[in-house]
C-alpha cells in the first residue's frame, strides 16, 4: 500500500509537471542546459585567458586594459570615478593605477574644479595598447565564427545581446530582492528575545 501511494504521488507530479508546461510555465530544463552552457563557455574564456598570458607573457592584463578602455572612453577621469566605472573597490584601483602610471600608459593631470584632485587620461601608449587589443580581439572572434552564415552570425549577437541585457537586468533584481529580505530578517525579533 506504501508503494501505491508513493507511486501515485509520483504520478499525480508528473501530471501536474505535464499540465503546468501546457499552460506556459518555463521550461527549466532548457533553463539548465542554459546554465550549463554558459558556465561552460566562462570555464573556457577563463582557461583562454590563462593560456594567453602564458603564451604570450603579456605583461597588460585584462583588468588593466579594462581600467585603459574605461579611462579612453570615459576620461579624463578620478581614480574614484574610474572605481565606480569598472565596479571595483577604489584601493584595488588605485593600485592598478599606480602601475599604468608607472609603465607609462595614464598620466595624472590636476583636476581644474578641483587642485586637491587629480584626473587620470590615457597616454599615446596606452591608445596603442588598446588599438592592438582591438584588432587582435576582431582577428580572433573573425576566425571563431569564419565558417557561419552571416546571418547566423547576425541571430547570435542578437540573441546573445538580448541575453546579457536580461542577464544583468535579472541579477540586479535578484540582488536587490536579496538585500530586501537581508533587511526584514534583520528586523525580525528573535525566537525568545523580550523585544
Amino acid at each position: 500500500m506504501a508503494g501505491q501511494t508513493a507511486k501515485s504521488g509520483v504520478q499525480e507530479d508528473s501530471t501536474v509537471l505535464a499540465d503546468t508546461e501546457k499552460q506556459g510555465t518555463h521550461d527549466t530544463d532548457g533553463a539548465s542546459t542554459l546554465a550549463d552552457a554558459v558556465i561552460g563557455l566562462v570555464r573556457t574564456v577563463r582557461r583562454s585567458k590563462a593560456r594567453a598570458l602564458a603564451a604570450t607573457g603579456d605583461d597588460v592584463d585584462s583588468a588593466a586594459r579594462i581600467l585603459l578602455r574605461t579611462v579612453s572612453a570615459e576620461g579624463p577621469l578620478r581614480a574614484s570615478a574610474l572605481a565606480t566605472a569598472v565596479q571595483s573597490d577604489l584601493s584595488t584601483v588605485s593600485r592598478q593605477v599606480a602601475l599604468l602610471v608607472a609603465r607609462g600608459l595614464l598620466e595624472r593631470h590636476a583636476d581644474p574644479d578641483d587642485g586637491r584632485a587629480s584626473l587620470l587620461q590615457v597616454t599615446p601608449a596606452a591608445q596603442a595598447v588598446i588599438a592592438e587589443s582591438d584588432q587582435a580581439r576582431t582577428a580572433f572572434f573573425d576566425d571563431v565564427v569564419r565558417d557561419w552564415p552571416p546571418e547566423e552570425r547576425d541571430r547570435f549577437v542578437h540573441l546573445l545581446e538580448q541575453f546579457t541585457k536580461a542577464y544583468d537586468t535579472t541579477h540586479t533584481r535578484w540582488m536587490s530582492d536579496a538585500a530586501i529580505r537581508r533587511g526584514a530578517l534583520a528586523k525580525k525579533p528573535r525566537e525568545g528575545s523580550t523585544t
